[in-house]
């Protein structure tokens, strides 16, 4: 009974992941401007942070997400391995 769970689990999860991807707009619509600028009255950023910050959450997005996986999966074994055995 618990493989049941955990394959409707698995579906309902693939089933959100292909719909988010299918119903996103990857770029047909509006362009993106190609650098960070801000509103009237404001300083440009000395430090470059908003050109990267832009980078990571256009271009690089799907990357990104890779990567929080990638290290979600990382913290999960590194607490498997980590904690005490029942004695």
């Amino acid at each position: 009974m618990v493989k049941y769970k955990i394959i409707i689990i698995t579906l309902a999860f693939l089933a959100a992941l292909f719909a988010s991807f299918s119903l996103s707009d990857w770029g047909t619509g509006k362009e993106q401007p190609l650098s960070f600028e801000p509103r009237d009255g404001l300083r440009l950023p000395e430090s470059g942070i908003g050109d990267v910050g832009f980078e990571i959450f256009t271009s690089y997005v799907f990357a990104f997400e890779i990567l929080a996986l990638v290290l979600t999966a990382a913290l999960v074994g590194a607490v498997y391995v980590a904690r005490k055995e029942a004695a």
